[in-house]
């Protein structure tokens, strides 16, 4: 047997494993009686559970928009212990698959792809699903997020600051300048402002992130203070409620994010806000 074929194998192996652990999770949510709050529900005909199912499920390609991304939905589901100890076993097996396909990166993924698909199958005729598409890897590998204990309340909120900051050498980014065409006017002006700087400059290249949403948890302690933590929602927040104990209190959310940002920029803040370079969103660094 072949390297390739012998890391297809394990991939297939964990990917059997997701799937299974998959299926019970989702059985174990149909049959769960506790409380379900979907703060932007994808479908208003169907109930709350269903679509939670739909949601921690949903692990194929739409037919439209971009591949590359998933789709995030915020909210609250009640678990009981089987169905939180569920959850954390399908974690496992997700980090399990996430790590077998990350050793084959590149090599034979048309083959995997192919055979990934007619396992996927099988999943998909479980959980009575119509319409099966390309498997989604990316939302295979979304980790279910769990809290370990229940928060007093939740507080949803819409993060529309986040970006992601790469720093880029003057030589560099002449080089992706020039790619761009330097015959054109706006391109040589702006070529031309970065030969004039010295060549030990630090440049910080700024791409924006899509806004997201965020939830932020506050505990009692028990001498009267509050514990807080925040976190990302890209899926409904499994959380632990004894039998008849309600969601804590939460709250709901524009349907769209504010256009605007809704953080102030820092006094202390190293980069200036202006772009240097606007064609390739390069800033200086104040100071």
């Amino acid at each position: 047997m072949s390297i390739l074929n012998e890391h297809i194998d394990l991939i297939t192996t964990a990917f059997d494993q997701f799937s299974a652990d998959l299926i019970v999770f989702s059985q174990h949510l149909a049959n769960s009686t506790r409380p379900i709050f979907l703060g932007n529900p994808p479908d208003p005909f169907q109930t709350a559970k269903h679509q939670a199912i739909d949601l921690y499920s949903n692990i194929w390609h739409q037919d439209t928009g971009d591949g590359r991304k998933t789709k995030s939905y915020y909210g609250l589901v009640g678990c009981d212990d089987t169905l939180i100890n569920s959850a954390h076993q399908l974690n496992a097996s997700k980090a399990n698959l996430k790590q077998a396909v990350s050793i084959l990166k590149q090599k034979g993924l048309a083959e995997l792809n192919q055979t990934l698909h007619q396992r996927s199958a099988i999943i998909n005729e479980a959980l009575n699903k119509q319409g099966l598409g390309r498997l989604h890897l990316k939302q295979c590998y979304r980790t279910l997020p769990i809290v370990e204990s229940c928060p007093e309340r939740v507080r949803f909120s819409w993060y529309t600051s986040g970006r992601s900051i790469k720093k880029i050498t003057v030589k560099e980014a002449i080089d992706k300048l020039l790619k761009m065409g330097s015959d054109k006017p706006h391109i040589a002006l702006q070529l031309d402002k970065l030969q004039r700087l010295n060549s030990h400059t630090p440049l910080a290249q700024i791409q924006s992130q899509a806004p997201l949403i965020r939830a932020n948890f506050a505990w009692k302690t028990e001498n009267d203070q509050w514990k807080r933590q925040a976190r990302n929602c890209p899926l409904p927040i499994l959380i632990p409620l004894a039998a008849n104990q309600n969601l804590p209190e939460c709250n709901r959310l524009p349907d769209k994010a504010p256009t605007e940002r809704q953080r102030a920029l820092r006094a202390d803040n190293l980069i200036d806000p202006e772009p240097f370079i606007p064609s390739l969103r390069i800033h200086l660094y104040c100071g």
